[in-house]
C-alpha cells in the first residue's frame, strides 16, 4: 500500500509542476483519410519529450505544449506517421493515411524471432492480451476458446482448476502427448498434468498452464504448422503457443505508469436436468426406501393435483399403513431399510419412534441438486508498475486469483510475482530478462469422472457424482444427517458414500511453487551481424495429498496418499543473425543457432492404509505404507539454420534445417534431421489491381518435417529391483518387466504441406486468411502385444501412421465504421479437420480402455477416423433392424463389440462481434461445434433410475422396435409370409429402462449421442471514462475502465437426451489423455457473471 501511495504522490506532484510551467493546450481530432472515420488510440507525442497522450473513442485528443510550440508526432499501427508543427495554433486536426509498409503486424515466431507478418509463408494467429483479460476466466487456455482457427480446446468440467485439453490441427500420436509446446518469454513452459492417479481416485487434476495469469499476458502467438514451429525442434511437432507476458515485453510508452486491475465474478451450475417429481423411490410402482431408482408409487401431492384437476375429492394416499397419509418412515433408521436400521438407530435415537420404527417424514420431492451446489466466486486483483526511459524499461507486477467452486470445499488460489526489464547498455549491446514466481494451491473433494456408482458395477465409486445426480427424489439429502455424531463415519441409506460426507472429508490438495525466468544478451557486432544468447530456467515442485477418511464404503479403513514431484528445465539458445541488402530490391537473412536443453523429473509417492485415528490424517497415522519413486533426466541438443530471401518486398523464400541429438533414443538413431521450405508472394505489390477493392493479397505455400524423440526408458530393457520377506528375512529380488523395450527405436516424424492465402478488401474492411494443410505422422512409437511364450506381454516399436487434413479460415469484417465513432467489427474462426489412422501397427488396431469397463473405450483402427469409441452393441439384421429375443422382448446382444461412435467434430466455428461507440465497447463470442459422438453415463444412469421428466409417461406399456431373432444364430425369425416377424412383446417402463437388455444396463451403443452444441461463450461490456473528464476531475488517473462480463452464459445441445440439459463440452479423462468422447460423471460446467475495474496512474 505504501508503494501505491508513493506512486500516486509522485503523479500528483508532477501535475502541480506542469501547472506552474508556461504551457498551453492543443486539442484536435484524428480521422482516417480513407473514410473520415475517427481513429481511437492514436499516439500523440510532443517530439523530443516523453509527454504524450492517445486519442479517445471519438478520435479526440488534448495535449499541453510549451508556449513556444514544437512538433506533434501522430502514429498508429497501419498508418503513416505524421509530424505537425504546432506554431500558434490551438486546434490541430489530422487525417492519417494508410501505410502499406505497416499493413501487417510484427509477430513473434520460432526461437523468439520477430518477423513482419507480411513476409510469413505459414499460418500464424496472434491474440492480444486484452482479448484474454477480465473475461471471468482464470484459465488462460479456456480464455482462448473459439478465438483461433485450427485450435481445439476442451474444458475439463466445472470444478476449480480442472484440466483443459488443447490441440492444434488434430492429433499426431496414439498414446503420447498431442498438446502443443508452450513457450513463455522465450523459454519452454511445461504444461503437464502429471496424471498418475487412476479413475478410482476421482481427483480433479490441473494442467500446469494454469500457473499463467491471463491478466499478465501481453500477447499470445499460435504457431500451427510444421513450417512455423520446426526451429523449436522435437517438442514442436504438435504446434507451439508463444506467450509474451507483460514482464517480458518492452513498453512503448515512456515514463512511470501504474496499472491496477480487479475482477469479481460469481458462478453457478450452468444447467441441471429436468427432474420428474411424479414418482417416488422404489420399483414396479411400489415405494421402497432402500431402492436407488424412482420407479415407485406416485407422490401424494401429485395424486391430489390430478384428482383436483378432474374434480374428484382429495385422496389421502397411504404408503405405509402405520403412518399418516403422505408420509413415510425415516429411511435412515426404519426397519424396512435394513442397511440403515442396522447402523444408525443407536446414533440417531431422535429419528426413532417408541415402537422402534422411524419417525414420519413427508413423502415429497426435494431440490437435491440446488441444495447441494453453492454459488462459487472468482476474485482477481493485480498491480503492474512500468517505468520506461529512452534506453531502459522496467516492469514489476503482482497478482492474486482465488476461485471458490460450486462444490463445497473446492477452490484454487494463484499468486504471481514477476519482474522484468530491458536496457540498451551501448549502441550495440542490449540486455533483457524476466523472472516470475507462482504459487498455485488447489483443493477438491473427490469430484472427478469415474462412472456413476450404479453403472458398470462400480458400486463403491468414490466420486461425488457417483451418487448425486440420481439420488431418489424423496431423499432429503441436504437436511438428513450425513455423518455419525459418535465417530464421524459416513451416513447414507445405501452402501455408498454420502456426497456431503465425501465433500467434507475426502479431499485432494495440491500445492505448486514455480519459478521461471530468462536472460537475453544481444550484441550488434556489425550493422549486418547480430549475436544473441538466451538462457532460461523453468522449475516447479508440487506436493499432493489425497485423503480418504475411514468410515466410508469406498475405502472403509481409510487411506492417505502423498506425492512429491519436481520438474526442472534448463534451456539455452545461441543465435547468429546476418542480413544483407544486395540491392534496393534483393535482400537476404541467415540465421544459425544452437539449442541445448535438459529436463529432469523426480517423483516420490507413499500411500498409507488403514488410518489408525481419523483425527490424524497423515502418512504417519497409517498402519502400513507403500512407497515408490521415479525419476529421469533427458537431454536434447539442436543445431539449426535458416535462410530467408526477399525480393522487392513482395516475394519471400525461407529454407531451414534442424539437427537434433536426443538422449532418449539409441546410438545410431539419436541424431536426426528435418527440413522446411516456405514461400510467399504478395501479388498486390506486382499486379495493377484496384486498391480500393483489393488492397492486399498474398499467396503462401510451405513444406516441413518435424522429428520427435521417445519418452525416457523405452530403449533398454532393465530388471525391476524389489524386496520381499521370507521367514522374517528381507530378500532382494530382480525381475524382468512385462514390456520389452527396443534398442533400435527410431524418432517419429511429422511432415506437412500447407497452402494459404491472405486477402484484404475495401481498405481492410474485409479480410480473409485461409489455409489448407495435409499432415502425416509416421514411425509412431506404439506398444504391440507379444506371444506370452516370449516372456513378455508387449513390446515398444515404430509402426504407426496418422494423417490430418483440414481447412482453417479466419474472416475479418468491419460492417460499420461511421464518422460518429460507431464501429462494428466481426471475426469468424472456422476449422475443419479430418484425422485418420493410416497404420495402427502390426495388429491393425490399438485399444485403450481407461473408462473403467473392459468392453468400452477408445480404439485406433486402420482406415478409420482417429480415436473411435468401441463398445457393446445390439444384434441387427441385414436391414439394420434390432433383433429381439422372443422370450424376453429385449434386444439380443451382439457377439462382439464394435465401433459405436466417432468423437471427432465435423467442424468448429467461433464468431466474435465487437461494437464500439464513443467510450462504450461490447464484445460477444458465440461458438459452435458440429458433430462428434459422446457416450453419456449421465444419460444412462438418469434414465435407468427414472429421474428425468421425459420418463413420467410410464403408465402404459412399451414395445422395442425390431424383429424377432434367434439368440443362438443371430438371424431373424421368418414368418409364414416369408418376412421377418415384427416384435410385439410389451413391457412396463420399468422393464424398458431397467433391464439388462436395454437402457443403461443394455448395450453401450444406446447411450451414444451427437455432441453438437452452440454456445454463448463470452460477453463483455465496458465503459472507458473519457480522458477529458479524468484530466478535469481525477487527474491521478491516466485511464479508468469499468466493465461487466459473462462466461458460458447459454448453450444448446439439440441432439442430447431430451431434458438432460447436459453440456457436451466435457472432459471425463485427464487433460493429456487421448481418450475422448466420454461423459463419465464429471462435475457439470458453470456459468459466470463478473464486474471488472482497470485503472492506470
Amino acid at each position: 500500500m505504501s508503494r501505491i501511495l508513493l506512486v500516486s504522490l509522485l503523479v500528483v506532484c508532477s501535475s502541480w509542476a506542469t501547472a506552474w510551467a508556461q504551457e498551453r493546450k492543443i486539442t484536435g481530432k484524428v480521422t482516417s483519410a480513407d473514410d473520415g472515420a475517427p481513429i481511437p488510440g492514436v499516439s500523440v507525442v510532443l517530439k523530443g519529450t516523453t509527454k504524450g497522450t492517445n486519442s479517445d473513442a471519438e478520435g479526440n485528443y488534448s495535449i499541453a505544449v510549451p508556449d513556444k510550440g514544437g512538433k506533434l508526432v501522430f502514429s498508429f499501427v497501419g498508418s503513416a506517421t505524421q509530424e505537425v508543427e504546432v506554431g500558434n495554433r490551438s486546434s490541430i486536426d489530422v487525417r492519417l493515411e494508410n501505410d502499406s509498409k505497416q499493413l501487417t503486424e510484427v509477430v513473434v515466431t520460432a526461437v523468439g524471432i520477430q518477423r513482419d507478418k507480411k513476409a510469413l509463408a505459414y499460418a500464424v494467429s496472434n491474440v492480444k492480451g486484452d482479448l484474454l483479460q477480465q473475461r471471468s476466466e482464470p484459465d488462460p487456455l479456456r480464455a482462448l476458446a473459439g478465438k483461433v482457427p485450427g485450435v481445439n480446446i476442451t474444458a475439463g468440467n466445472g470444478a476449480p482448476g480442472a484440466g483443459t485439453r488443447i490441440t492444434i490441427r488434430g492429433n499426431n500420436s496414439f498414446t503420447g502427448n498431442n498438446q502443443p509446446l508452450f513457450v513463455v518469454d522465450g523459454i519452454p513452459f511445461d504444461n503437464s498434468v502429471n496424471s498418475t492417479q487412476g479413475y478410482n481416485q476421482n481427483t480433479v487434476t490441473t494442467n500446469r498452464a494454469y500457473d499463467i495469469d491471463p491478466n499478465n499476458i501481453e500477447n499470445m502467438t499460435v504457431l500451427k504448422g510444421a513450417a512455423a514451429s520446426a526451429l523449436y525442434g522435437s517438442r514442436a511437432a504438435n504446434g507451439v503457443i508463444v506467450i509474451t507476458t507483460k514482464s517480458g515485453s518492452k513498453s512503448a510508452r515512456k515514463g512511470l505508469e501504474v496499472n491496477f486491475n480487479s475482477s469479481y465474478s460469481i458462478e453457478n451450475v450452468s444447467s441441471i436436468p429436468d427432474y420428474q417429481n411424479t414418482y417416488t423411490q422404489g420399483s414396479n410402482q411400489t415405494y421402497n426406501g432402500g431402492f436407488i431408482g424412482n420407479w415407485g408409487t406416485v407422490f401424494p401431492a401429485e395424486v391430489d393435483r390430478v384428482n383436483a384437476a378432474l374434480g374428484f375429492d382429495r385422496y389421502s394416499k397411504v404408503v405405509d399403513p402405520d403412518y399418516p397419509a403422505g408420509t413415510i418412515p425415516h429411511p435412515l433408521v426404519d426397519a424396512t431399510v435394513p442397511y440403515g436400521a442396522a447402523r444408525y438407530q443407536t446414533a440417531f435415537p431422535e429419528l426413532l419412534q417408541p415402537n422402534g420404527r422411524g419417525i414420519a417424514v413427508p413423502l415429497v420431492p426435494h431440490d437435491i441438486i440446488g441444495g447441494f451446489f453453492r454459488t462459487g466466486k472468482v476474485l482477481e486483483n493485480g498491480i503492474q508498475i512500468t517505468s520506461t526511459g529512452d534506453k531502459t524499461s522496467l516492469n514489476a507486477s503482482v497478482s492474486r486469483t482465488k476461485n471458490e467452486g460450486i462444490i463445497p470445499n473446492s477452490f484454487t488460489e494463484r499468486t504471481t510475482l514477476s519482474f522484468g526489464g530491458n536496457a540498451t547498455l551501448s549502441n550495440k549491446l542490449n540486455v533483457a530478462g524476466s523472472v516470475a514466481y507462482t504459487n498455485t494451491n488447489q483443493q477438491s473433494p473427490q469430484s472427478g469422472a469415474g462412472y456413476y456408482a450404479d453403472y458398470g458395477g462400480l458400486a463403491s465409486a468414490g466420486s461425488i457424482y457417483g451418487r448425486l445426480f440420481y439420488l431418489p427424489r424423496n431423499y432429503d439429502l441436504n437436511n438428513y444427517p450425513f455423518e455419525n455424531p459418535v465417530d464421524g463415519s459416513n451416513v447414507f441409506y445405501r452402501a455408498l458414500d454420502n456426497p456431503l460426507w465425501t465433500a467434507k472429508y475426502n479431499l485432494y490438495n495440491s500445492a505448486v511453487n514455480r519459478i521461471y525466468g530468462n536472460m537475453t544478451l544481444s550484441y550488434d557486432v556489425t550493422p549486418w551481424l547480430n549475436l544473441t544468447a538466451r538462457g532460461g530456467l523453468n522449475t516447479y515442485s508440487e506436493t499432493r495429498k489425497n485423503v480418504i477418511r475411514p468410515g466410508g464404503t469406498f475405502v472403509p479403513l481409510g487411506s492417505v496418499s502423498r506425492q512429491d514431484l519436481t520438474k526442472t528445465e534448463v534451456d539455452f539458445t545461441f543465435l547468429a543473425t546476418a542480413q544483407h541488402d544486395f540491392s534496393e530490391k534483393f535482400n537476404a537473412k541467415l540465421l544459425l543457432g544452437f539449442n541445448p536443453n535438459e529436463r529432469t523429473y523426480t517423483e516420490s509417492s507413499v500411500t498409507g492404509s488403514p488410518v489408525i485415528d481419523p483425527n490424524v490424517l497423515t502418512i504417519g497415522g497409517t498402519l502400513n505404507q507403500n512407497a515408490a519413486d521415479y525419476r529421469y533426466t533427458r537431454r536434447l541438443y539442436g543445431i539449426f539454420g535458416e535462410l530467408t530471401l526477399g525480393y522487392n518486398n513482395f516475394a519471400f523464400l525461407t529454407a531451414s534445417v534442424r539437427n537434433d541429438h536426443s538422449s532418449t533414443l539409441p546410438a545410431g538413431n539419436n541424431s536426426y534431421y528435418y527440413p522446411a521450405v516456405a514461400g510467399s508472394f504478395v501479388f498486390t505489390e506486382v499486379l495493377n489491381l484496384p486498391k480500393n477493392i483489393l488492397n492486399f493479397g498474398k499467396l503462401r505455400a510451405n513444406y516441413a518435417m518435424v522429428g520427435k524423440d521417445a519418452d525416457p526408458y523405452q530403449v533398454f530393457t532393465a530388471y525391476n529391483l524389489g524386496r520381499t520377506f521370507y521367514n522374517g528375512t528381507a530378500i532382494s529380488t530382480a525381475s524382468l518387466p512385462s514390456q520389452l523395450n527396443n534398442i533400435n527405436l527410431k524418432p517419429e516424424f511429422t511432415s506437412e504441406v500447407e497452402l494459404g492465402a491472405e486477402l484484404q478488401f475495401l481498405n481492410n474492411r474485409i479480410g480473409v486468411d485461409v489455409a489448407h494443410f495435409d499432415r502425416i505422422s509416421t514411425d509412431l512409437i506404439v506398444t504391440r502385444e507379444l506371444p506370452r511364450t516370449t516372456g513378455f506381454a508387449t513390446e515398444i516399436t515404430n509402426a504407426g501412421k496418422i494423417s490430418n487434413k483440414g481447412w482453417e479460415v479466419g474472416l475479418t469484417l468491419v460492417p460499420i465504421r461511421a464518422a460518429n465513432g460507431l464501429t462494428w467489427s466481426s471475426f469468424v474462426a472456422y476449422t475443419r479437420i479430418r484425422s485418420r489412422v493410416e497404420d495402427a501397427g502390426p495388429g491393425g488396431e490399438i485399444f485403450i480402455g481407461g473408462t473403467g469397463l473392459s468392453s468400452l473405450g477408445t480404439i485406433f483402427r486402420n482406415g478409420l477416423p482417429y480415436g473411435q469409441i468401441i463398445g457393446s452393441r445390439n444384434a441387427r439384421d441385414e436391414n439394420g433392424n434390432l433383433l429381439i429375443n422372443p422370450n424376453t422382448g429385449l434386444p439380443i446382444r451382439a457377439a462382439s463389440s464394435g465401433i459405436i461412435g466417432d468423437p471427432n467434430t465435423k467442424y468448429t466455428l467461433g464468431w466474435t462481434n465487437t461494437v464500439s461507440f464513443k467510450n462504450f465497447n461490447l464484445s460477444v463470442l458465440v461458438d459452435y461445434k458440429a458433430g462428434g459422438s459422446l457416450f453419456s453415463s449421465t444419460a444412462a444412469s438418469l434414465l435407468l433410475r427414472g429421474q428425468l421428466k421425459n420418463s413420467e409417461d410410464r403408465e402404459g406399456m412399451r414395445v422395442i422396435p425390431g424383429v424377432l431373432g434367434d439368440p443362438a444364430t443371430y438371424k431373424p425369425l421368418i414368418g409364414e409370409d416369408g418376412k421377418p416377424i415384427k416384435n410385439t412383446i410389451a413391457m412396463t417402463a420399468f422393464q424398458y429402462h431397467f433391464t439388462d437388455g436395454y437402457g443403461a444396463y443394455g448395450a453401450d451403443e444406446v447411450n451414444i449421442y451427437d455432441a453438437s452444441v452452440v454456445r454463448l461463450r463470452e460477453v463483455s461490456l465496458g465503459y472507458s471514462v473519457p480522458k477529458a473528464f479524468l484530466q478535469r476531475y481525477a487527474k491521478v488517473f491516466g485511464s479508468l475502465r469499468l466493465s461487466v462480463s459473462g462466461r458460458n452464459l447459454w448453450f444448446y445441445a439439440p441432439n442430447m437426451l431430451e431434458g438432460l440439459n447436459f453440456d457436451p463440452e466435457v472432459l471425463s479423462n485427464f487433460a493429456d489423455s487421448n481418450i475422448q468422447g466420454f461423459d463419465l460423471g464429471a462435475s457439470p460446467s458453470t456459468r459466470r457473471f463478473g464486474v471488472n475495474l482497470n485503472a492506470s496512474f
